[in-house]
């Protein structure tokens, strides 16, 4: 467990266990990080539960896309408002250094943290109960939704609903907490945005990028995209994919993942290729093996088509 711990996304050169230690005094700073660089604790506390995502948007579905999971394909077997008891809350600042910490859900799944993150930018992501990454979580607050917060002081993050079979978390944190970016990070790491341009649901979806590093020296990318059809439920919400491997090769990084989620045949592999200062990047989409390149088309295998796609990401 504490190696895949290791591995997941969000470490930003981080070895594990390791991390500054907190200092409570605060003289001189501002918003609890201190003038020799130090950074204040706080506490984070919230319930885990099983919950599957509320429509995103009203905009109806095109009926070409799948209107059911194909055969084999199982949903979560927990019910919504389940305890999700054993499972983790990890998150990780966007400090320098970064620190990192971990919390596991009791019976009623409610979990606590400390993090040495007042005024520090942070993100997290839920954990099984063997440490495997099985969803990003999503900070909500009114209209908008971000996956990098940062508070002041300790903070309850209330009901903390996670979809399992899409790999999302949600929290409401319009009381508690500022949707913050990732700016000042090393290149190509921290949050990046793009839009996509979609059939379903509102005509376009966002996504989020990660890009991290392990404490070994690997890159890792995760992302979270939406409003989408979702296939588990037919709404429209998010989607996102933890931990993927990442290469670099000549200022360009590559990560591959299922393009459909409920067909383990067609990859999706994105080419990420960062302007000179940084502050954007441009990503190419190939996907190899479709029957067709309209959105819903590809198919699960036997295509001979390679559909391609260029978009540019901006940092968060």
């Amino acid at each position: 467990m504490r190696d895949t711990l290791c591995a997941l996304g969000l470490l930003l050169m981080l070895g594990c266990g390791g991390g500054t230690s907190a200092s409570n005094d605060v003289a001189g700073g501002l918003d609890g990080v201190a003038t020799d660089g130090t950074v204040a604790g706080i506490t984070l506390s919230g319930r885990l539960v099983a919950g599957a995502q509320v429509a995103a948007s009203a905009s109806p579905i095109p009926q070409s896309l799948p209107a059911s999971l194909p055969a084999g394909e199982q949903r979560s077997a927990l019910a919504s408002g389940d305890p999700l008891v054993g499972y983790q809350l990890y998150c990780v600042t966007f400090a320098t250094p970064p620190t990192a910490a971990s919390g596991t859900a009791d019976a009623t799944g409610q979990v606590t943290l400390d993090l040495d993150a007042a005024g520090v930018a942070f993100g997290c992501f839920v954990l099984d109960t063997d440490g495997k990454g099985v969803a990003t979580l999503i900070f909500t607050s009114g209209a908008q939704r971000g996956q990098t917060l940062t508070l002041t002081a300790d903070a309850d993050l209330g009901s903390i609903q996670v979809d399992l079979d899409n790999h999302v978390a949600q929290t409401d944190v319009s009381t508690t907490g500022t949707l913050t970016g990732s700016d000042g990070l090393a290149c190509p790491l921290g949050a990046w945005v793009l839009s996509v341009p979609r059939q379903d649901c509102t005509g376009t979806a966002t996504v989020t990028l990660w890009f991290t590093k392990t404490a070994d020296g690997q890159y890792r990318a995760s992302f979270t995209i939406g409003p989408i059809e979702l296939p588990t439920t037919r709404v429209c919400g998010y989607h996102s994919e933890v931990d993927l491997p990442m290469t670099e090769s000549g200022g360009a990084f590559t990560f591959t993942f299922l393009n459909n989620p409920t067909c383990a045949l067609i990859f999706d592999t994105v080419v990420a290729t960062p302007n000179g200062d940084c502050t954007q990047i441009a990503a190419a989409s190939s996907i190899a093996g479709c029957v067709g390149c309209t959105e819903g088309q590809c198919g699960c295998g036997g295509g001979t088509q390679t559909c391609t796609q260029s978009l540019t990401a901006t940092r968060q």
